[in-house]
């Protein structure tokens, strides 16, 4: 499993020759990177004199950012394997025989199919690292001061891997028929990239006034 392999390992993959990884694998590591980095500053506020003197519901939503960017890090390590499961979706379903024509409507059927889980996957990824943003304006407010810029950096690799998945979704996105489905992925991608930025430039502007 390529998320259990080391850095310089998954580096090494990722420069071969080989497929896979690739952009939604490394898309998948900028927000688990991300989810990281945010757990990293929230790890470094707890317990420490300032956060001793927050209120207990600014405290509470401290550990309860810590907890859920900790869940999602994990959920996004596991993305690295289904993109790579995705692509292998579509490169079987291409290879399959059209020599009859039921042969011609069995791999068309796969071809959609595989075409929308390699959309889905991505979009899924997406849709959770939007979710990290809020998290990651907590560090950035009430996160250890000397780690704030570790904040910013969590928002621009939020921002870098939805950007990527987008990327992802609309290039299998000319593959599917179906035009509620593409209507769909098209319609959340252009909600993802509108929020992405506005997190992004919302986040980095509370770090550049404390810093």
């Amino acid at each position: 499993m390529l998320e259990n392999i080391s850095v310089k390992e998954f580096i090494k993959e990722l420069a071969s020759e080989k497929p896979t990884p690739g952009g939604g694998g490394a898309a998948a590591l900028s927000a688990a990177l991300s989810a990281a980095l945010n757990c990293m500053v929230l790890n470094f506020t707890i317990g420490k004199k300032k956060y001793n003197d927050y209120d207990e519901e600014i405290k509470k939503m401290i550990k309860e950012g810590l907890k859920k960017s900790d869940k999602l890090k994990d959920y996004f390590l596991t993305g690295i394997d289904r993109d790579a499961e995705a692509f292998s979706k579509i490169i079987k379903s291409y290879k399959l025989p059209k020599d009859t024509e039921e042969e011609k409507i069995y791999r068309h059927e796969c071809i959609q199919e595989a075409s929308k889980f390699a959309a889905e996957v991505p979009e899924n990824i997406a849709q959770n690292v939007n979710e990290l943003f809020e998290l990651i304006l907590i560090s950035a407010k009430y996160g250890n001061k000397n780690l704030i810029t570790d904040a910013a950096a969590a928002a621009i690799m939020a921002d870098a891997a939805i950007e990527t998945s987008i990327l992802n979704i609309k290039i299998n996105i000319g593959s599917i028929n179906d035009i509620k489905t593409k209507e769909k992925l098209e319609k959340s991608c252009r909600n993802l990239i509108k929020s992405s930025k506005e997190w992004k430039e919302k986040i980095l502007s509370e770090v550049y006034l404390n810093i």
